[in-house]
This record gives structure tokens, sequence and C-alpha cells, in this order.
């Protein structure tokens, strides 16, 4: 029985080395054709690897900032849309308490001062909006609701207008309430701990301050006016027909004024929304720089690795073309 000299197994691991290394070859050529970079970079760039080690930094810093500023931005819009909502709210009922006067049924003034009511619940609502697990409206105090519920301020009111029959002590009483220092609002109403503004982070040592919260004046200017007129035809208060048309159109009127504080609201978180998206164009134009000069480090020429990749597909050939002949080699075809 014929057996393999040592020259035959010399030559069957040449011939695997070297098809091990075309396939390799081969690999790698596909691998930079497919990507458009240079497989091995360390290689390829030599002392220029700190350079694309400082880009890829810059970059991943870069990422870092614009998916903050996307986020910041998301936030802005969303308490937009909030302040829209409260807008469009105030302007109705605004309109339908302007609307009562001495002429106007029991029938009118109590639906008018349901109306109110639903729009105070609606408006802590708005302002008790979050996104995610993020409280929008509580300054930098991001995980509590910066209201209490409508219906824990509503019984606090309740108490200290019990009892009133004119309507300016009741009008005095809410106002009190929303605006005095130690006020029921600021130990009641108001439940966040914020101490300051909520600062958001821009780009490198810049950062963006948001100061729109929901103990703002222009807020409970808005809610003190709908507790007026909730409170008007509410069991706790005495007022005459004359005294509740009163109370009703002097909400009216607060709500009118009301509408100066919420543009004003609506007005900084513009502003900020303008910042953003000024860092936010500045950032992507940063990132398509260091993404351009990235590219000109590790980029393969497409028509030298074409060039590479048609040489060594026909080297391989090649090779598989002699190794097949070398294998049926024998005395028989030699003689032939």
């Amino acid at each position: 029985m014929p057996g393999s000299t040592i020259g035959d197994l010399r030559q069957h691991f040449y011939n695997v080395q070297t098809s091990t290394r075309i396939k390799n070859d081969l690999n790698t050529l596909v691998q930079e054709m497919t990507t458009g970079e240079k497989s091995d970079l360390t290689a390829h760039l030599g002392p220029g690897q700190s350079i694309l080690s400082s880009i890829d930094r810059q970059l991943d810093l870069l990422e870092q900032f614009s998916t903050t500023n996307l986020e910041t931005a998301q936030m802005l819009s969303t308490m937009q849309i909030a302040l829209g909502k409260a807008e469009t709210q105030r302007a109705s009922v605004s309109d339908l308490l302007l609307k009562i006067d001495a002429a106007s049924s029991s029938s009118q003034k109590a639906s008018a001062s349901r109306e109110a009511e639903h729009a105070f619940r609606a408006t802590i609502a708005a302002f008790n909006t979050r996104l995610g697990d993020r409280a929008l409206f509580g300054g930098n105090d991001v995980s509590t609701p910066p209201l209490a519920d409508a219906e824990v301020m509503l019984n606090d009111i309740r108490t200290h207008v019990s009892g009133l029959s004119d309507p300016v002590d009741v009008g005095a009483a809410i106002d009190s309430w929303f605006d005095d220092a130690g006020s029921g609002f600021e130990t009641l109403g108001s439940l966040s701990q914020a101490t300051g503004s909520l600062s958001r982070p821009t780009e490198d040592d810049l950062s963006l301050s948001v100061d729109v919260s929901a103990d703002d004046q222009a807020v409970r200017d808005l809610l003190k006016a709908y507790a007026k007129a909730a409170f008007t035809t509410d069991a706790s208060v005495s007022l005459d027909p004359d005294g509740s048309s009163a109370l009703l159109r002097e909400a009216g009127v607060d709500l009118l004024t009301a509408s100066a504080g919420l543009t004003d609201l609506q007005a900084r978180l513009g502003y900020a929304e303008g910042k953003i998206a000024e860092v936010s164009a500045r950032i992507s134009a940063q990132e398509a720089s260091f993404s351009i000069a990235r590219n000109d480090l590790v980029s393969a020429d497409p028509y030298e690795t074409a060039a590479k990749l048609e040489a060594v597909q026909a080297q391989l050939e090649t090779h598989y073309i002699v190794t097949a002949r070398l294998s049926r080699l024998s005395l028989t075809e030699y003689l032939r």
C-alpha cells in the first residue's frame, strides 16, 4: 500500500496554507469593498492612529449632545402643547363668563361655573404633564408632580370661602389663598421641591436654562380665576343672584388678563426652542465635518480595492487549477 512521503506532506500543507492566505486576502478585500474602510487601521494609519482616536472621541461627545438636545426639544415641544391647550381653554371659558350678566338665569350661571371647575381640573392636569418619567413644569425637580390634585386644592379653598356672602370677600379670599406668602397654594397646592430652573446641557461647557414652571404667577392667576367662577354657585358660599353674576364676570375679566401671563410663558419656551435649534444645527455641522475627516483617514480607495480583489480572485482560481492538476499526477500520467 503506497504511503505519503515527507515531500507530499510538505506540499499538502503548503497548498492548504496558500489557499487560506488567499481566501483571507479575498475576505479582507470584500470587507473593504462593502464597508468602504480599511480593515487594518493600525497598519494603514501608523502614527495617525492617535488622530483617529481623537476624532472618534469628538464624534462620541457630539452624539451625546445631539441625543440630549433632541430630548430637550421634545420636552419643550410637549410643554408648548400643554400651554397651547391651557390658552385655548382660557379663551373659551373667558368668553363664556363675560357673557354672564344680571339677566342670566341660574342655570346659565351654574353651567358657566361647572365649565370653570372643569377648566381648573384640566389646567392642573396640563401643568402636571410628564414626558416619560420626568415632570415638565416642576423646575429642577423632575420627579415630583408640581401641582396637588385638583380636589385637594378645591377642598382647602372651600374652607377659606365657607360662609362668605359678599362677592368681593369671596374673590379676596381666593386671591389670598393663591398669592399670599405661606398661602394655601404654596403649602398645599405646590408640591414641587424645585430650587431653581431646569438646566439642560447643550454643548461643551454650555447649558440651557428653562425657567417655566407650574408655580409661576401666570399659572396662579389662571387657577384663581377658575376657582372664583367655580365657587360662585358652590354651597359653601351664600351669594345672591347679583353677587354671583358679579363674581362670574370678575373671573372672566381675570381670565382675559391672564392671557398676557400665558403668552409670556409661551415666549420663554419659544426662546429656549430657538436656542436648541441653533445648537442642534451647529452640532450637526460639526458631526458632518468630523465624519468627513474620519472618512478621509480610514476610507479604502474603491478602484484600487476592486483591482486588488480581481487580482486575488484570479490568483485563487489559478491556485485551484494548479492544485487540481498536481493531485492527478502519477507515473501513468507522466508517461503519457
